[in-house]
């Protein structure tokens, strides 16, 4: 998979060109999957956090938009956690083709192969794994 303008940075970080940077942990809530299987495209949305310690923010909204996805698989969320933890960003990484099943382990190395899958994992311990020929990033500022 090809990240067309922006690359993970430890864990649950996004940069792009020009000094750009997301901490979609700390400062985004995830808050919409959109999958059109017909247009094999996938979209995540994230929100600025209304918390104090995003105040600083100075995005409103960001979304990553995958075409032409050839795999995608969902882990179930944990019932055991409240519902506010499925928008709360655990970890992005990426998973060797080969453990398409494996949820709990992946690398952060920006330099993995396009064949690896990339896994995004919530608090609540649901989770997407994902190939697709290219990843893009939108911005909307405040």
């Amino acid at each position: 998979m090809k990240l067309s303008n922006f690359t993970i940075k430890s864990f649950t970080e996004l940069e792009w060109p020009n000094g750009g940077y997301a901490d979609l942990h700390n400062d985004f809530l995830s808050n919409q999957l959109a999958y059109k299987p017909q247009a094999a495209s996938l979209v995540l949305f994230w929100t600025k956090s209304t918390g104090e310690w995003a105040k600083q923010v100075q995005i409103a909204s960001l979304k990553i938009v995958f075409t032409n996805v050839n795999f995608l698989r969902v882990r179930e969320r944990e019932a055991a956690y409240p519902l506010s933890e499925d928008e709360c960003l655990s970890e992005i990484g990426w998973s060797p083709p080969d453990e398409k099943d494996n949820f709990d382990s992946f690398y952060p190395d920006q330099n993995a192969p396009s064949t690896y899958d990339l896994l995004i994992g919530f608090h609540s311990e649901w989770a997407i794994k994902l190939n697709a020929d290219n990843a893009q990033l939108f911005i909307e500022t405040l």
